[in-house]
């Protein structure tokens, strides 16, 4: 019987996170995770949306060919007693063709264009002396417009386009991460429920063999009634204890396995070694986090976009000029060949002036929307910045408090494993008597805990801190 008591304390020195047969790591339980979240599809459907928006973004500022062509038909109608020419019966059917290559230029903020059209006219109905015939060829045709001398939407575009991709990018990576902070927060939900069904394990089988012990001591008279009674209702009671974490051992498995897709998971988890220390500064965190903050990011996506639209409305509130011109080669024929002979140079331009002489402060009171907006969206961004340096500061100052909480609780765990294998053994020896035992018995459970809840607020700090930084 002391043989099976010494094998009972030895045993107590295991912690109950050990891997048995085969085992799931935290890393293993993330990796699952990340792959079956129905967030991570999702997150993963955003960014490739967003990325197929900038690819048609970049294409659409490369060079544009395009060819239209638009036939057109058109009756007119007049009184048949008034023989007017301008009132005169006639269908007109007409096509034109255009083919254009038009460049944005995105230096300037205007677009510069070449290309060739021909126009074909054709009247019925009518007098063909009135209304010919008529083929219209512009060969070569260059061009450039601008709708407001002074303003470049393409600058403010590339900006805005490129801070979306960027707060994309960031806000997958974001999602993947709280993808493994829940993993992880589920994951030492079960450890610590698997180690505390492997504590009160351990509690039942010590509890069964005192009890034995001392009914054999019972049937000798060297344990009083009292003492007996004590050692059953604690047995009673461990295994109370054990039917209540084993309940709360399913309950924390099947969470994990509604959470990862998988209803096969009958693995223990291993509780990880403790990471290097981290070898960033407070300031280093800071500069990361708002560096892969996607709110942040976000944020400064709605600031340049406000600072567009105050510029735009700087521009519009004075004078307003506008640019299009355009030069080439052009003949009328009563064929298409000829239309094609004897080309005649064009140019034409047109500047387009707009003063807001009177509009009841329209322009100005834009100017004024636009710049408080702006003014809104940097305190926005301050706030932003503000909460991210707070959350930052906390979970480093969290982590650094818990993992020496960690090493201090590992340390006890060690010495009530110790005092306890001494009572247990002393008890069965009759050297102490049952209070003793219970009392070691009591802060052996109580350091287990404490160390177990260590762990699970250590690791949880930790990846929250990976979420926030992303520095592996």
């Amino acid at each position: 019987m002391m043989k099976k008591l010494r094998y009972t304390g030895a045993i107590l020195l295991l912690l109950g996170c050990q891997a048995i047969g085969r085992a799931q790591s935290l890393q293993q339980v993330i990796a699952m995770a990340q792959d079956s979240a129905i967030t991570a599809f999702q997150s993963r459907y955003e960014y490739d949306s967003r990325k197929a928006q900038y690819a048609e973004f970049e294409a659409l500022r490369k060079p544009q060919l395009y060819l239209d062509i638009s036939p057109n038909y058109s009756r007119v109608i007049s009184d048949p007693s008034r023989n007017y020419v301008y009132l005169r019966n006639y269908d007109r059917l007409s096509a034109g063709a255009q083919l254009k290559l038009s460049q944005k230029m995105l230096n300037w903020g205007g677009e510069a264009y070449v290309g060739s059209q021909a126009m074909w006219s054709e009247y019925f109905h009518a007098d063909k002396n009135d209304y010919p015939r008529d083929f219209v060829a512009t060969p070569v045709l260059l061009g450039y417009r601008q709708s407001l001398l002074g303003y470049n939407p393409y600058r403010w575009e590339k900006l805005v386009e490129d801070q979306r991709l960027k707060a994309a990018s960031q806000q997958h990576s974001y999602e993947l991460c709280l993808i493994a902070e829940e993993a992880t927060r589920r994951f030492f939900r079960l450890a610590c429920a698997q180690g505390i069904l492997d504590m009160c394990e351990r509690n039942k089988q010590t509890a069964d063999t005192l009890y034995a012990i001392a009914k054999e001591k019972a049937s000798i008279a060297m344990v009083t009634l009292a003492e007996l009674r004590s050692l059953e209702l604690q047995r009673l009671n461990a295994s109370n204890a054990l039917f209540t974490a084993r309940n709360e051992e399913k309950v924390a498995r099947q969470a994990l396995m509604s959470y990862l897709k998988n209803d096969t998971l009958s693995l223990r988890m291993v509780v990880p070694d403790n990471p290097k220390p981290l070898t960033i500064t407070t300031s280093e965190a800071l500069q990361m986090a708002k560096a892969n903050s996607p709110a942040y990011q976000h944020q400064k996506v709605m600031l340049m976009e406000a600072s567009h639209q105050q510029e735009k409305a700087t521009k519009e509130k004075g004078v307003n000029v506008g640019l299009d011109v355009s030069l080439g080669l052009q003949q009328v024929g009563s064929n298409f060949a000829e239309s094609y002979r004897n080309q005649q140079f064009y140019m034409l331009g047109a500047v387009t002036v707009s003063v807001p002489l009177m509009d009841h402060g329209a322009a100005k009171k834009r100017y004024e929307a636009a710049t408080a907006w702006t003014a809104r969206e940097a305190s926005a961004l301050d706030e932003v910045e503000r909460a991210l340096c707070e959350d930052v500061i906390t979970t480093m100052q969290n982590l650094q408090s818990h993992q020496l909480l960690l090493e201090n609780t590992a340390q006890a765990v060690t010495m009530a494993d110790e005092v306890f294998e001494l009572n247990a053994e002393n008890y069965a020896n009759g050297i102490c008597d049952i209070n003793t035992y219970s009392l070691a018995q009591s802060r052996r459970d109580n350091a287990y805990n404490q160390h177990l809840t260590a762990l699970e607020k250590y690791w949880t700090t930790y990846y929250h801190l990976l979420t926030l930084t992303q520095h592996e």
